[in-house]
Order: structure tokens, then sequence, then C-alpha cells
């Protein structure tokens, strides 16, 4: 039985009924109906995860954006379930899956191809924060970033001076092998990610992570670079430092915001890695692995 877990995000009411009807017209054309709802502030996507599993559900398909296929991932908690996932427009995560939109979603679900994929976590196994009381812990299939956050950079040469002003800040980390610092403005940790008009970086099945730290730059080089740094790919930068491991901590500086996505998950310090073969999900015959 399909379960699919529909979050319209920022979708205007009228964008959604559009592509609403897109899906369950879909679902009807390919076979593969099932029980489909809706995220609301009432009906979180762990409170219809919850619901799914309860009723002996085992194929739970995210419907939305790269977020809500992360909510859905984290909503598990290390239950059994095989990931499906229906982009409402192009994703990160649906370019590394090999799936574009609504229809080729719905196709890939059909064709039902499943793998296990490395998962990133951060702050396993959950810890509780004295503060808040609330549990720290997450999963991600894509990138988690810090420092620098990417939609906030504006590439129009008329708002050039956010990079310029980017502040560096000193990130001291440790490896199972060595610790050292290095002065940066931004940082991603890669278990897989989109393409960049090159080979791509990450494969979520070789049970490493790739770490990037960009440093401080010229002006110049932020001008030549800017659609780089915009999108992450601080490979393709000169003077970048990419190191390959399975686990990362983050000792400061402190308070240092983690995210998924759109999403803060954590703060420093944290403990990054990689959990091999932990995701059951349905893939593209396009995917980027």
């Amino acid at each position: 039985m399909y379960y699919y877990i529909v979050d319209p995000q920022s979708l205007n009411q009228r964008q959604f009924e559009r592509i609403q009807s897109q899906l369950y017209s879909c679902l009807s054309e390919f076979r593969i109906n099932g029980e489909t709802s809706r995220v609301t502030s009432l009906r979180t996507v762990q409170q219809l995860v919850d619901h799914a599993l309860g009723r002996g559900v085992k194929t739970l398909v995210a419907v939305g954006g790269d977020d809500t296929l992360h909510d859905v991932i984290n909503a598990l908690k290390g239950r059994e379930a095989i990931i499906g996932f229906i982009p409402l427009e192009e994703t990160e995560a649906g370019q590394v899956l090999g799936i574009k939109d609504v229809e080729s979603g719905c196709k890939i679900i059909a064709g039902r191809r499943i793998m296990q994929l490395d998962l990133g976590l951060v702050n396993h196994p959950p810890r509780v924060d004295e503060r808040t009381r609330v549990e720290a812990g997450s999963a991600f299939l894509t990138r988690l970033s810090f420092g620098l956050h990417l939609p906030e950079i504006n590439l129009n040469f008329r708002h050039i001076r956010q990079l310029f002003a980017l502040p560096t800040f000193e990130v001291k980390f440790a490896t199972n092998e060595y610790a050292a610092s290095l002065k940066v403005i931004g940082g991603q940790i890669v278990n897989s990610r989109g393409d960049y008009k090159s080979k791509p970086l990450a494969s979520p099945t070789d049970g490493i992570l790739d770490v990037l730290l960009l440093p401080k730059l010229s002006r110049f080089s932020m001008l030549k670079y800017r659609k780089q740094i915009a999108n992450g790919f601080y490979d393709l930068i000169p003077g970048s430092s990419l190191l390959h491991l399975s686990k990362l901590e983050i000792s400061s500086p402190e308070g240092l915001p983690l995210r998924i996505g759109s999403q803060i998950v954590a703060k420093t310090p944290a403990t990054i890695e990689i959990a091999p073969k932990a995701l059951k999900i349905i893939v593209g015959k396009d995917r980027m692995f």
C-alpha cells in the first residue's frame, strides 16, 4: 500500500489545486493509487508518518520539495519503510534520484526500483538539549551546510556587496585521524548533490562524506565564482579545501547553525557521520550515482 504525504509548501491554492489534479491523474494512470494526506499546521509530517506506519503501510511517498523528503526520512526514527519521492518542481534530491517532476515521479514509483543509500547523520544517536528538552538529531540524503546560507546570496550585480561582506570565522574540527582549524566563510558536508555541468562530487553509495570548506576570497574571485558560491559548489573554486571522511566533529565556533536545505537542524558543537545503506528508497534510471 502506498501512502502519499503531500506538502504544498509555498504554493498558493490555485497552484496546488492544479498540481494535485495532475498528481491524482498520474497515480491513476500508473496504477499506484493509495491514501493521500496533506501536511497542514494541524497535521505534521511526523504525525502522518506515525499514522501510516501504525496502519501497516510499507511505502511512504513524500510529495513536495527536498525539505519534505528529509522530514519524512527523519520521521521514520529507525522504523522500517520504503521511501518514494515525487517533487512538485525540480529539486536537488530529485536530480540525485533521477526524478524531475510529478509525472516522472509517478512513473518511477510504479517501476519500483529500490536501492539502499547512505545517510548523513547529525548528532546521532539523538541527544536531548537540556535547555529546550528537545531531541536533537537529523539525517540527510543530500548535504549539510554551515556559515554562508546559500538562498541569501543574490547574483544580481546591484546586490553583489553581500558577497564582499560575508564574515570569516574559524572552524575547528576533528576526524578519527586528526584535528585542524581553518578560517572560512562557509562549508558543505556532502552525501550527494545535484550536478553543475561537471562530474558529480559525491555518491550516496560510497560510505563517505565529502567536506568542502570555502576560505575568504578576493573580490575578483568572488565575482568570478559567484555562481559556484551561490550553488555551494566550492570544489570548483581554487583555494577551497576538500576532505573525504566518515565522521567529523565540529567543536567551534559554538552555536554555528547547521542546515539541511532551508531548515536549521542543529548547532555546533556537533558530530556528523555516515550511515551506510541506511535508507531504502525508490530511484530512477537517470539517477546520478
